[in-house]
């Protein structure tokens, strides 16, 4: 009985990060994360293309 509320809990929680990643207004935040690396990338060449 415990096993199937404990399941069925992290199956809501599970479901709400879901729903929560793939909300519209948190897509800005995501791609500018996304893009983080690669700005970093672009600095650091130019840093090495001045020496």
């Amino acid at each position: 009985m415990i096993s199937g509320i404990y399941t069925a809990i992290l199956l809501l929680v599970f479901l709400a990060i879901v729903a929560w990643a793939f909300n519209k207004s948190n897509k800005d935040t995501f791609e500018d994360m996304a893009h983080m690396a690669l700005k970093d990338d672009d600095h650091n060449q130019e840093e090495v293309n001045h020496e």
